[in-house]
């Protein structure tokens, strides 16, 4: 994105934003947040939905080809098929992402858990951080977090005191799982968030096959054959990751020496399927499915909003929009669809889920692309039409990470004049490395050129460096 200019700005970014003024001048300490109020937590769906048991929620992933830490070792049971995909093998990279994995990658999700148990690894996550995230909360909207300490060599005794006496709910399913007592089977949740479940015959989806990376030649597969264009996925992984959408002979080629690799490391099979040209949105629809009845059939599927996806220039999902005013209308037309995909998991699974749809640009047909039976990137947004829309008159927001040198208390500082109107909330904050930190921010805006203004003046307040004098 080109540079924003301040000559340029709206109008009505002027009248909030002096270009002029050093982030040295703003004081060192952080003001007081104003409130967000959720529309309804994670907590208040599983109450509303026939969940009486106290609840306590894991929200770490699991990783299959790496230790996050020396007590939280690779998962062998729920295995994935995803890398963690660092643009190089370096020492340093990887320990960023273990700082993101037991931080950013969690706390991003703690905003709207509401009141409900959760855990985070201390010291990695300092309380006082946590707290200031969870300080715009109204009290009776906030979780109730507690510590596992990793630098004692007791963690799984710390997490069986968590956990005892609750319903175990999680992001994703890990083998320590199996001796809880959890709201969903780790094995069924493992089941359905596989690309095979896609083969469901209830769910509407594009054209697509299994096809076995260990038996087929890959000089003469359908990877080589298929006309283009057509898209790659391994059928276990997340944000994007593990996709390749295939429209040249050069992403071929890309396609095909990936797939070499993740045959060498044992991966059995990926799924293929034909390409959906779209001129709409691509959304992610949540909803959330309840209780079963004494039928066992006759859960409630609420609809809680669609977020169009955004993907970085690499292709790699890069946050969500959304559009309060438009969600009725979204509801309407997609509603259908979100029965149909629930219809195959009422009776063993109660939670949050996720659905990618594309909307063939030819025959206006729906299809889904990707089932996510989880907690998704717009989990926050969908539950912030309230707070922005009818509070703000911000009928449009934005989820994003960011990166900027500094400290954590420095995207407070830096955005003060935004997070005081409650324009901008931080949903997470964490020290990567020394002096450089990632933040995922949720904004709002009158319109999408407002919201794209808005993201390019975070990022150029952020990017600004102290003054040094």
């Amino acid at each position: 994105m080109p540079r924003t200019t301040f000559s340029n700005l709206p109008k009505w970014l002027i009248s909030q934003y002096n270009p002029t003024r050093s982030v040295t001048s703003l004081s060192p300490e952080i003001p007081p947040l104003p409130s967000v109020n959720l529309d309804i937590t994670l907590a208040g769906l599983f109450r509303e939905h026939g969940i009486a048991d106290p609840i306590v929620i894991d929200i770490y992933n699991g990783y299959t080809h790496f230790d996050v830490h020396p007590q939280i070792l690779r998962e062998t049971i729920y295995t994935q098929d995803e890398d963690v995909g660092l643009p190089d093998n370096s020492i340093e990279a990887l320990e960023r992402f273990r700082n993101l994995a037991l931080t950013y990658k969690t706390v991003k999700f703690l905003l709207a858990l509401g009141p409900v148990d959760v855990f985070l690894y201390s010291p990695v996550n300092a309380p006082a951080q946590i707290e200031r995230i969870l300080s715009p909360l109204p009290v009776h909207q906030r979780p109730q977090v507690h510590y596992i300490d990793l630098n004692q060599q007791d963690i799984q005794e710390q997490l069986e005191q968590v956990t005892h006496g609750k319903k175990l709910w999680y992001y994703r399913p890990k083998s320590y799982m199996l001796q809880q007592d959890t709201l969903v089977s780790p094995d069924f949740a493992y089941t359905i968030n596989d690309k095979r479940f896609l083969l469901h015959p209830s769910i509407p989806t594009p054209d697509l096959e299994m096809v076995s990376l260990q038996s087929e030649d890959l000089s003469t597969s359908v990877f080589t054959t298929r006309p283009l264009p057509f898209v790659v996925k391994l059928r276990r992984c997340s944000g994007s990751q593990g996709t390749w959408v295939v429209t040249s002979e050069d992403e071929r080629e890309i396609m095909l020496a990936a797939m070499k690799q993740y045959r060498s490391r044992g991966v059995p099979e990926v799924q293929i399927s034909e390409f959906i040209h779209s001129t709409q949105p691509h959304y992610s629809v949540n909803f959330f499915i309840g209780a079963p009845g004494p039928s066992n059939e006759s859960a409630v599927v609420t609809f809680l909003g669609a977020t169009e996806q955004v993907f970085s220039i690499t292709g790699r999902w890069a946050g969500g929009i959304i559009d309060y005013q438009s969600q009725e209308s979204i509801k309407e037309r997609l509603m259908g669809t979100i029965n149909a995909v629930a219809s195959t998991m009422i009776g063993s699974y109660v939670g949050w889920v996720g659905i990618d749809v594309i909307i063939h640009e030819r025959n206006n047909r729906t299809v889904v692309v990707d089932l996510n039976a989880r907690l998704t990137g717009g989990f926050v947004l969908c539950l912030l039409s309230g707070h922005f829309m009818e509070e703000r008159g911000l009928p449009f927001a934005q989820a994003k990470g960011f990166h900027y040198e500094g400290q954590p208390a420095d995207v407070y500082t830096r955005l003060a004049t935004f997070i005081r109107t409650g324009q901008v909330t931080v949903a997470a904050v964490t020290e990567t490395l020394p002096n450089n930190c990632t933040t995922q921010l949720i904004f709002g805006g009158r319109n999408r050129e407002e919201l794209a203004d808005m993201k390019g003046i975070i990022q150029e307040t952020l990017n600004r460096r102290p003054d040094i004098s």
